[in-house]
């Protein structure tokens, strides 16, 4: 029997010689690309016997439930599409596992095993079938589509979402999803505007034609990088990543890179087309991840967003405005009230929400303008009451403290989050950020901080700041510096991935001792480069004391080889050299063998590697391998 040539081989072939076959090309399900890998493993360790050697195989075998034909072998093997019938390649692998001399019944169980868990797999996401058929669906599954005013019952009468009126970005947003929809072709789009400008209703419009085959995939929790992080493999051809407010996902370091960079190779392979990464952003927060800056912490962002901008409008034009909907009290209203074409926002609730907040006194405005800082300083989309709680207090004169009452904060509470006409409050609580349809990823357990906990995050009620507001607050106070609970508070109740961002917030309004806080309790997160910038900021202002740089050493993680090694570097520079030795005895344990012996003396004396006791490996050479 002749043996065929390598994998690859291009010779010209004899009648009976046939092709090498090839490697199947799976992008999703996970489980179908390992049985698809693993059926090619074993066919290569049973040196590549061609299709009519193991039909034959398979023939001559009574005893195998499968009779797969010449063809559905070749499928089997080199096909990327789920095989059809599990007996055929159970056939498959058995007879090729006796070839390669590989336990067959073993081999037959993990082939089963992957053979039904590709068969289970949905996909990230819900079908949007299941969203199209009611609106108030659309409402409740956290795309941050939003109800409007409700006008004179109109919401009984003409269903939960005004009647939509198409503007020129909706033409050019409509392009992308075409391509997906119509020529398979994987897309992504980011509407940027302003608050309650209608960029996630035009999304929604865009999508919610698509074919029932099609799924919408939003990842939230346990944050938002974290759950685009834990499904990017589980995201099936046919859906639709849906990242509103996508600043939330791209900016964290260094988890925003990672999302960034998973997210342009979802886009480029082709096994896995189409899907539609559609976002939205406000300005500036376009302009903050597409701006190369020193360090470039944004590179992966950058490149994933660039040439993809829409720019949504303000307002509608005097030939939109023309053809609303007069017969929906909503629209009209909103086309006689709202200033300067400004629709969108006027049915956001916007004159409400602001009369709302202009109306608030006491410690009540207080607990407003603590979470409107809190935002507009770094921190994420759910905030914890436990914060704006302890800082509240500190925005008010010595009159209003000392008349404080004890129950100001139910009677706080009680007027924030009162719905607007039917739209939410200023603060809402967030009542579920439990992750849904989606494999989370656990974090690893962290040194306990500070306040004795190891959870990765704070616990207790959160709460969302309208989004109109958090847009005024960033404007309106941009130049106002919280009082010294706001920064107390945040240190021990701001969520561990927003430590980092606050303490650079603090330090860029001079206030160093908090910056020093923060930075010391992202360290102990293990948030990149936080040890860095705490070690480099406090050198320069107590150029001796190396309290910080042991501190560093001693508890920064090492998982993030380019933080450990900009540690090293800075600690180096502020002639930190025992810090350096202890931070460089932390390594080899922790799998970064490869920046230890870049130090020092240790490439010369680990020259042959080191032992699991960390000592330097004896001398051995090749003639001392089995």
């Amino acid at each position: 029997m002749a043996t065929p040539g390598p994998v690859g081989w291009n010779h010209k072939e004899s009648p009976k010689r046939q092709r090498a076959l090839k490697r199947a090309r799976v992008g999703w399900p996970p489980a179908q690309r390992e049985l698809k890998e693993l059926l090619y493993e074993v066919h290569l360790a049973a040196g590549g016997p061609r299709l009519d050697e193991i039909t034959g195989d398979i023939e001559a075998d009574d005893g195998l439930d499968g009779s797969p034909s010449r063809d559905t072998v070749h499928r089997v093997i080199t096909n990327g599409d789920r095989p059809g019938q599990q007996a055929d390649v159970v056939a498959v692998a058995t007879v090729l596992a006796r070839r390669a001399r590989w336990d067959a019944p073993d081999l037959a169980g993990r082939v089963r095993e992957l053979w039904v868990r590709a068969g289970m797999t949905q996909g990230a996401g819900r079908p949007i079938g299941d969203l199209r058929g009611d609106e108030r669906l659309v409402l409740d599954a956290g795309l941050g589509v939003h109800s409007a005013l409700d006008t004179d019952g109109a919401r009984e009468r003409f269903g939960v979402l005004p009647a939509y009126v198409p503007r020129e970005h909706d033409e050019r947003l409509k392009t992308v999803v075409d391509a997906a929809k119509d020529d398979g072709r994987s897309g992504i789009a980011v509407l940027v505007g302003g608050s309650s400008t209608g960029k996630t209703r035009a999304l929604w419009e865009a999508v919610r034609g698509l074919p029932d085959t099609w799924r919408v995939w939003h990842p939230l929790s346990p944050s938002a990088p974290d759950a685009a992080l834990a499904a990017l493999a589980d995201i099936a051809p046919y859906t639709v990543v849906w990242l509103n407010e996508t600043q939330n996902y791209l900016s964290s370091d260094p988890l925003g890179g990672q999302v960034a960079a998973g997210l342009r190779e979802l886009l480029h392979d082709p096994s896995r087309a189409p899907v539609l990464v559609l976002g939205t952003l406000w300005p500036e927060h376009w302009n903050t991840l597409t701006t190369r800056t020193a360090p470039d912490r944004h590179a992966d962002a950058r490149g994933l967003l660039g040439g993809n901008k829409i720019d949504m409008p303000d307002t509608f034009t005097p030939a939109s405005l023309a053809v609303l909907d007069a017969s929906d009290p909503r629209l009209a209203k909103a086309g006689e009230h709202a200033k300067g074409g400004q629709i969108t926002e006027y049915l956001a609730g916007v004159p409400y929400l602001m009369d709302r907040y202009k109306t608030a006194r006491g410690v009540t405005r207080a607990l407003i303008h603590a979470a409107m800082d809190a935002r507009r300083l770094g921190a994420d989309l759910h905030l914890p009451l436990d914060w704006l709680t302890d800082a509240a207090p500190a925005y008010l004169d010595d009159d209003e403290y000392r008349t404080l009452d004890r129950d100001w904060l139910t009677q706080a509470l009680a007027y924030v989050t009162t719905p607007c006409n039917g739209i939410p409050g200023i603060l809402t609580l967030v009542t579920n950020d439990r992750p849904r349809n989606q494999r989370t990823r656990r974090r690893p357990a962290t040194n306990a901080d500070p306040v004795g906990t190891t959870t990765p995050g704070p616990r207790g009620p959160h709460y969302l700041l309208a989004d109109y507001l958090d847009q005024h607050g960033r404007h309106d106070r941009a130049e106002t510096i919280p009082p010294i609970d706001f920064w107390t508070a945040a240190a021990h109740h701001a969520h561990p991935t927003d430590l980092a961002s606050l303490g650079d917030a603090a330090w860029s309004r001079g206030l160093y001792r908090d910056a020093a806080q923060l930075h010391k309790h992202a360290t102990t997160h293990g948030t990149p480069h936080a040890a860095t910038t705490l070690v480099h900021r406090l050198h320069t202002l107590h150029p001796t004391d190396l309290h910080p740089a042991q501190w560093a050493a001693a508890h920064t993680a090492l998982d993030n080889p380019n933080s450990v090694a900009w540690l090293l570097k800075v600690l180096g520079e502020v002639g930190a050299g025992e810090q350096v030795t202890a931070l460089a005895e932390r390594l080899p344990a922790a799998g970064r063998f490869d920046l230890f012996i870049g130090l020092g003396e240790n490439r010369e004396q680990f020259r042959l590697g080191c032992e699991p006791d960390r000592r330097a490996a004896d001398s051995w050479t090749w003639n001392d391998l089995d």
